[in-house]
C-alpha cells in the first residue's frame, strides 16, 4: 500500500488551505494599506507646510488643504477548482494526476476628500498672536526650552526704567537680535540645570463678606463644596473667603510655591495687565542664574509670523551666530540656524521632506549641514512648526467649507 494520502484526501485538504490562505489575505492587505495611508496623509501635511514656507520666501500668499476624510473599499475575490481524474481507473492500477486550479485578487478603490482650509475663522487663527497656553503645552512634553522659544517668540520686553528694553528675534535688529538670543540661552542653561520652573501662578483670590455672626456649618459646607474656605476673622471687619485659583504662566528661576501668597498674588496681577500671548518672566537675583536677571515678558508670534520668519531665514534674513552670556553656565544646544530649509534648482536626493515651487526645490536635510546643528534639531523644530500648526487649524467640521473628493 502507498505511504501518501489518497488523492481525494489530498485535494481536499489543499484546497481547504488554499481557501485557508484566502481568508489570511484580507486582513495582512488591510493592515498595510491604512499603514500606507496614514504614512501618505502625514508627508502631505510636511510637505504643504514646506511648501507654504517656500510660498513665503517668495512673497506669496499662504494657502493650507487638509485631508478630512479617506474612504477605501476593498474587494477581495479567491477562485479555487480541481481538475483531472480522481482515484483508480478501470483496470489500472496509476493513480491518475489531480490538478488544483487558485487564484485570488484584491481590488483597491479609495476616495480621498481634501479642504480648502479658508474663511474668516481661519485666517484670524493663523493671524492672531498665539497664546502662553501653547507654549506651555510643547514645553511640558520636553522639547528644547531656546528651540521653541526662538521659533515662537516675537521679542523680549525688559523692565526697567521709564519703559521696558525691547530684544526682537529678527537678524535684522543686529545687537537687539544677539541679545535676545542670549537671554533664550540662559534660559536654557538654567533648565538643563533643573532650576527653571514653567508653570501657572497658584493663588489665593479673598472677598470679605460681612456678617453680623460667626459662618454657620451649613455656609462652611457650602463654600467648601464650591472651593472657598472660610478664614478667621471678626464681626467688625468682616470674614474672608479664600479659594485657590491657576493663574497666568510664569518662568522663573525659583518655586513660586515657595515665596508668600501675597508676592504670588502682585506676580498675577502684574501678569494678567498683559495679553494672553506674553509670558512672565521673573529671574530674580539670590537664586540660580539670578546674576543674569530678567524681569519682563516674552510675546509669541502668529503662525503666519513663525512661517515668514522662517522663509526669511533662507536667504533674505538669514540668522547669524551668537554665543551665550559668560554668566550661562551650563552648555546647551545652540545652531546657527531656527530651522535649515535648503533651496536649489536642483532636486535634492538626500533629505526628509522635499517640494518643488516656482522651478527651485525646497528641502531639509535628514542629517543637516549648518555650524553647530545637531542631527536631531531640525527634525524636532520641524515637528515644532507642524505641531504649531495643527494647535492652529481648527474643527472642519465646525466652519463647513467645499470640499473635493478625487476617486481613483
Amino acid at each position: 500500500m502507498s505511504a501518501l494520502l489518497p488523492p481525494t484526501l489530498l485535494s481536499t485538504l489543499t484546497l481547504a488551505s488554499a481557501l485557508s490562505l484566502s481568508g489570511c489575505l484580507s486582513p495582512i492587505a488591510m493592515h498595510r494599506a491604512v499603514i500606507e495611508y496614514d504614512r501618505t496623509v502625514s508627508y502631505v501635511e510636511a510637505d504643504l507646510l514646506l511648501l507654504n514656507i517656500a510660498r513665503a520666501r517668495a512673497h506669496r500668499p499662504v494657502h493650507f488643504t487638509a485631508v478630512s476624510s479617506v474612504a477605501a473599499t476593498f474587494d477581495f475575490r479567491v477562485n479555487a477548482g480541481i481538475t483531472g481524474n480522481i482515484g483508480h481507473a478501470v483496470g489500472d492500477a496509476i493513480e491518475r494526476p489531480v490538478t488544483l486550479e487558485y487564484s485570488n485578487s484584491v481590488a483597491e478603490n479609495p476616495t480621498i476628500t481634501i479642504v480648502p482650509v479658508t474663511g474668516e475663522e481661519f485666517t484670524k487663527r493663523v493671524l492672531r498672536p498665539l497664546d502662553e497656553a501653547k507654549f506651555e503645552f510643547l514645553v511640558h512634553q520636553g522639547y528644547d526650552i531656546n528651540m521653541l522659544l526662538r521659533i515662537m517668540a516675537r521679542d523680549i520686553a525688559v523692565d526697567g526704567g521709564e519703559r521696558p528694553t525691547l530684544y526682537v528675534n529678527a537678524p535684522s535688529q543686529g545687537e537687539g537680535y544677539r541679545e535676545f538670543r542670549r537671554r533664550l540661552l540662559h534660559l536654557a542653561g538654567l533648565e538643563a540645570e533643573r532650576v527653571l520652573f514653567i508653570g501657572p501662578i497658584l493663588y489665593e483670590e479673598a472677598q470679605r463678606v460681612r456678617l453680623h455672626r460667626a459662618p454657620s456649618a451649613e455656609e462652611v459646607v457650602t463654600a467648601l463644596e464650591k472651593g472657598y474656605r472660610w478664614s478667621d476673622g471678626e464681626e467688625a471687619t468682616g470674614y474672608l473667603l479664600k479659594r485657590k485659583e491657576i493663574g497666568r504662566l510664569l518662568i522663573s528661576n525659583y518655586d513660586p510655591n515657595r515665596i508668600s501668597p501675597e508676592e504670588r498674588r502682585r506676580l498675577q496681577e502684574e501678569a494678567v495687565r498683559y495679553a494672553g500671548d506674553s509670558i512672565l518672566v521673573d529671574i530674580r537675583p539670590g537664586f540660580p542664574g539670578g546674576d543674569f536677571p530678567l524681569h519682563g515678558t516674552i510675546r509669541l508670534r502668529s503662525m503666519n509670523a513663525i512661517i515668514n520668519f522662517v522663509a526669511r531665514g533662507i536667504g533674505e534674513e538669514p540668522e547669524i551666530g551668537v554665543e551665550p552670556d559668560p554668566r550661562t553656565r551650563a552648555i546647551v544646544r545652540n545652531p546657527v540656524r531656527t530651522l535649515e530649509i535648503e533651496e536649489s534648482e536642483r532636486k535634492p536626493s538626500d533629505f526628509e521632506f522635499s517640494v518643488e515651487f516656482d522651478k527651485r526645490y525646497y528641502f531639509i536635510r535628514k542629517y543637516p549641514t549648518s555650524e553647530g546643528m545637531s542631527p536631531s534639531w531640525n527634525q524636532e523644530a520641524f515637528a515644532v512648526l507642524s505641531n504649531l500648526f495643527q494647535m492652529t487649524v481648527t474643527d472642519l467640521t465646525r466652519y463647513p467649507t467645499p470640499a473635493i473628493a478625487i476617486a481613483k
